[in-house]
């Protein structure tokens, strides 16, 4: 839409992870390195984190494209299952047949498969992205895999690709006879301002734009305080910044369209990080705690010599009695967050439902082309929208997807899925099992028909908030699933 307008040969803020625009911080080539090292240098298990948008699946690219024939890998991403399942993806990724599907089978196979490559002396890199999905069970069975591969030779290199959630799974009590096989943690930043000033070039220049400078300064610093220093928001924001000026024929984007572009995209704001996840709460916490260690063992020394009985300590019901009313606050249910208001935007020409869901949304899959069809009766055509056009664009709130039935019981809109094999994942699910699923087909794209999948049948709405935001969790619903990078 708007590349010949600036000068550019190709969209250079596209959510598609191309190792071609990947711009490395220092966190990232330490990243890099410490991928490269575990794998070329047979370390064992290597483990790298970030925040959701961060671009650790482009880092995973751009590692996987330069690693020699030498190198077989698996590149597995759908982690929100068991060991059997993850082990069968981890061998029709590495080009093995399943010959039978079952567990033990599964084992030997890659057994086989590993003696083969040993004779050759070849290494097998198992990369994991989307780790902090695995369960901690899964985790086990996967590391205890590698030991009674990897003893000698060491051919099989793990890595777990993740969000800050992996951390402490990988801390877990059922995990502690791994500790020493984990030879690399590291942690991916977000982007300092100077880093997003030149990430925002980097990217401009790749797609064409030879040097010019379509961002004002004043620009890039309103973008990075919104995203957080997060590459993805950044590119979403940029994107939109960019139809935005070509709409207005502005060939630079200021503060005046960079002002309007974050009003449009306000729900994009990354939350901010929990205080005590940040770096200055943890090295201040390590202080306060050597303070303590220290004060304390200067209060036993002094106490050796002090005249005088202690004071003596509160009796037990009292202490029982002042921390029941703190318990019974940490107890209390997280109420449910206030729904964001609907937005509308007017539809240009040449628009297409996913151009749109894209730049509203950042991401574009069919649940939210059929949550926008829904709201929008008047969009018959989803490669052209009518322009000029008032469009309502609900929000992906919670809430949204619970609704109230006839005989006074709750359902939950599960999605809209291309396969048949998504909607019976759903139903074998143990929160939805016992649920009345109902489907109706639906047309979002010119790829097919889609099922559109509600589980009905919750007593409450609380249980079916319940179960909606554990099944988000686990990363299940396709609307609070947008790829992570």
């Amino acid at each position: 839409m708007y590349e010949d307008f600036y000068g550019l040969s190709e969209k250079p803020f596209q959510m598609n992870p191309d190792p071609r625009f990947l711009y490395l911080t220092s966190t990232h080539q330490g990243a890099m390195s410490s991928m490269i090292a575990g794998i070329r240098e047979r370390k064992g298990i290597t483990v790298v984190t970030g925040e959701v948008g961060t671009g650790k699946t482009t880092l995973v690219y751009a590692l996987l494209s330069g690693l020699t024939d030498r190198i077989r890998t698996a590149f597995v991403f759908h982690t929100t299952v068991g060991f059997q399942d993850l082990l069968r993806n981890i061998l029709q990724d590495l080009g093995e047949r399943i010959v039978d599907d079952n567990l033990t089978s599964l084992i030997i196979q890659f057994q086989r498969y590993m003696k083969a490559r040993m004779a050759r002396d070849e290494t097998v890199a198992i990369v994991i992205d989307e780790g902090q999905n695995l369960r901690v069970d899964v985790i086990e069975s996967l590391f205890r895999l590698f030991l009674r591969e990897a003893p000698s030779a060491r051919l099989v290199q793990i890595l777990l690709i993740g969000q800050p959630e992996l951390e402490p799974k990988l801390d877990a009590i059922e995990l502690q006879a791994f500790q020493d096989r984990v030879t690399t943690r590291y942690r991916i930043d977000p982007l300092s301002e100077e880093e997003c000033r030149e990430y925002i070039e980097h990217r401009l220049k790749v797609a064409g734009s030879g040097g010019a400078s379509i961002f004002e300064p004043e620009t890039i610093r309103m973008f990075w305080k919104f995203s957080r220093g997060i590459p993805r928001v950044i590119n979403t924001l940029c994107d939109r910044a960019l139809v935005n000026g070509y709409i207005a024929s502005r060939k630079v984007i200021d503060g005046k369209i960079a002002r309007e572009t974050l009003r449009e995209m306000s729900y994009l704001r990354p939350k901010a990080e929990p205080f005590f996840r940040r770096p200055a709460f943890r090295r201040a916490a390590l202080a306060a705690g050597l303070a303590c260690a220290l004060g304390l063992a200067a209060y036993a020394a002094l106490k050796h010599d002090w005249r005088g009985a202690p004071t003596p300590p509160p009796a037990p019901e009292a202490a029982v009695e002042q921390a029941a009313p703190l318990r019974a606050k940490v107890e209390k249910p997280e109420p449910p967050p206030a729904a964001e208001p609907e937005r509308t935007v007017t539809a240009k020409k040449g628009w297409t439902l996913s151009f749109l869901a894209k730049q509203q949304y950042g991401f574009v899959n069919p649940t939210v082309l059929d949550i926008l069809l829904e709201r929008n009766p008047q969009i018959t055509d989803v490669n052209r929208l009518p322009a000029e056009r008032p469009v309502k664009i609900p929000p992906l709130a919670e809430e949204r997807f619970i609704g109230r039935d006839a005989d006074g019981r709750h359902h939950i809109y599960l999605g809209t899925f291309v396969d048949q094999q998504s909607v019976q994942a759903l139903k074998n699910h143990p929160l939805l099992r016992g649920k009345t699923f109902r489907t109706k087909l639906r047309k979002v794209s010119d790829e097919g028909l889609c099922y559109h999948v509600t589980a009905a049948g919750f007593q409450s709405k609380e249980e079916a908030l319940h179960v909606l935001r554990e099944l988000k969790r686990q990363g299940l619903l396709p609307a609070f699933a947008a790829p992570a990078g």
